[in-house]
């Protein structure tokens, strides 16, 4: 295997020849078991990065090897009542008690390349960054149940898992990271 490279995900002229390379892996990603979400096109898929990318404090990583896009992730600040348009819920709303928090929206990484820590690197490397570069402590995420492969990031990464389910996907739960 080539060196994987980890790049922040920005929507300039550098970077948008992995943007369509993203949106087709997304696709091919969200189309496996748990998701099964085969509606997902690749131009919507485009138009959606580029709206979570326009929002609070919002960024993004590739993972790359030569000119082949393998994984992702992107993340946002987030408001409470955002937050309770997605989820569909209100139990969140502990979550902003004492500070901002940073949702992380989407992490997915190609079927060969898994299990060779690239989206723990990913996922460290969209953390860091909010951290860094806005000062939040506080994340949250939602996953299927069945995905056990993210739980066991996520926990490794010291989320937990708060067993509040999503009101339109009951499978799917939410987790909460806050940092030192």
């Amino acid at each position: 295997m080539n060196k994987v490279k980890i790049e922040k995900l920005n929507l300039s002229m550098g970077n948008k020849k992995f943007l369509k390379k993203c949106a087709e892996l997304y696709c091919e990603i969200w189309n496996e078991p748990p998701w099964n979400e085969n509606f997902w096109k690749i131009d919507g898929v485009i138009e959606d990065i580029k709206r979570q990318m326009e929002r609070p404090s919002a960024a993004g990583f590739i993972a790359f090897t030569d000119d082949k896009v393998i994984g992702f992730t992107w993340g946002y600040e987030i408001s409470k009542e955002n937050l309770r348009e997605i989820s569909g819920v209100k139990s969140l709303d502990v979550l902003f008690r004492n500070g901002r928090v940073f949702y992380i929206d989407e992490l997915g990484v190609s079927s060969p390349f898994r299990k060779k820590k690239i989206g723990e690197q990913l996922s460290n490397s969209l953390i860091i960054n909010a951290r860094n570069s806005c000062g939040i402590q506080y994340f949250t995420l939602r996953t299927d149940i069945k995905a056990i492969a993210a739980r066991n990031l996520y926990a490794k990464l010291g989320f937990v898992d708060l067993h509040i389910q999503d009101a339109k996907y009951s499978q799917r739960t939410y987790w909460f990271l806050k940092l030192p």
